[in-house]
């Protein structure tokens, strides 16, 4: 639930007296200019017109007047002066106010949000888009801060979840070991490393994905045949397909290929991840196939196998942190959960997109990275 912070003014805060002695200073000197002008100028221009103008005895006789004038002119300046000088203050120091209060609300927010608080909300003071702007980017900022504090703490919980059979299987082997209840022999030492493997692996790919997801994965964009990573990716695969009884294709369509502006390795990484997800999910005696589609738009890279399927309940959870349509069956597998999140978040960074589609339960899966072509930076 969000906390909207209201205004909490203070009176006469430093900023509103700074605020209202300038514009009090501004107003003041503008009425002695005009006092001045009135008492001492006014008068003596007066006269030296009537006499450029031809008027030179009238003038002689008419200097009396200017007493008058002076005496006018003051009133007048009473009348309507001090009126509006009163009226100018009393809005500066509405003004004044109302942006000390949204400064204080600003202020007490960017507190909350500093305490760990990212519920927290302003609400634009209406005066004028630039606040507005100001309130509604500091709205998306805590939206995002608690967008991220959220996925923090379901990774963090995630990940405890995922390191606790592992560890749980270490521990039990050692201390069945050490009581001489599980003999150290070929089949143990095979259990144990797989177990540690396990967890080398989770660690390097939440290693990946923080780096791909805060920015921190340094893209190298080079022009690239896309084919060429295509064919390095399935050759990389194919022998353990071979082993599998899978069958691996693929082809090229459109245009002529041309080379694309990316990034070599976090996209030949991407295709490896794909590849061996499909791997995993297709069983023996099934295909999977890659295709290149080159446009003068872009490049997509799809990759489709014939294997167990996605639902439409999991379809768009795919591509999130650590889940798995099938806990017990991916973990025998040796998947991280983690692949898929990761090859997402290094296509977006290139720009990219990578949807799933899958038309249901065991009728395969395709997963289609688009890279959009860029000129080379000059």
């Amino acid at each position: 639930m969000s906390t909207d912070l209201s205004a909490r003014p203070r009176s006469w805060s430093p900023l509103t007296v700074r605020l209202m002695l300038a514009q009090t200073a501004v107003l003041l000197v503008g009425l002695i200019i005009v006092v001045i002008t009135a008492v001492l100028i006014g008068p003596s221009m007066f006269y030296h017109e009537l006499i450029r103008t031809g008027h030179a005895d009238e003038a002689t006789g008419l200097v009396h007047l200017q007493d008058a004038f002076r005496s006018v002119s003051l009133t007048a300046l009473a009348i309507g002066g001090l009126p509006a000088l009163y009226i100018a203050g009393m809005l500066s120091f509405y003004l004044y106010r109302t942006i000390s209060r949204s400064l204080a609300s600003f202020t007490s927010a960017a507190g909350e949000v500093s305490a760990g608080n990212y519920d927290v909300r302003v609400t634009s003071p209406k005066l004028g888009p630039e606040f507005d702007s100001l309130a509604g980017s500091f709205n998306e900022m805590a939206a995002k801060l608690s967008a991220v504090d959220s996925t923090r703490r379901q990774m963090l919980a995630d990940l405890a979840h995922e390191m606790r059979t592992p560890l749980a299987s270490l521990k039990g082997h050692l201390e069945g070991i050490e009581d001489g209840v599980v003999p150290l022999d070929a089949r143990t030492n095979s259990i144990l490393d797989a177990q540690i493997s396990r967890l080398e692996r989770l660690a390097r790919d939440i290693r990946q994905l923080t780096a791909a997801e805060e920015g921190m994965a340094h893209l190298q964009l080079t022009l690239e045949d896309p084919q060429s990573l295509t064919t390095q990716a399935v050759s990389a695969i194919e022998p353990d397909a071979a082993s599998r009884g899978i069958s691996i294709t693929s082809n090229s369509t459109g245009l002529e290929a041309t080379p694309v502006l990316l990034d070599r390795e976090r996209t030949g990484q991407v295709l490896d991840n794909l590849l061996e997800n499909a791997l995993r999910h297709t069983p023996p005696g099934g295909a999977i196939t890659v295709r290149t589609d080159h446009a003068s738009e872009a490049v997509t890279f799809t990759v489709t196998d014939s294997g167990e399927g996605i639902t439409p309940k999991n379809l768009p959870h795919v591509f999130e942190r650590f889940y798995r349509a099938n806990i017990g069956r991916e973990t025998h597998r040796g998947g991280s959960g983690l692949g898929l999140a990761i090859s997402k978040a290094l296509v977006e960074a290139q720009g990219g997109t990578l949807k799933a589609t899958s038309p249901g339960p065991g009728r395969g899966a395709t997963f289609q990275v688009r890279l959009p072509r860029a000129e080379p930076p000059g």
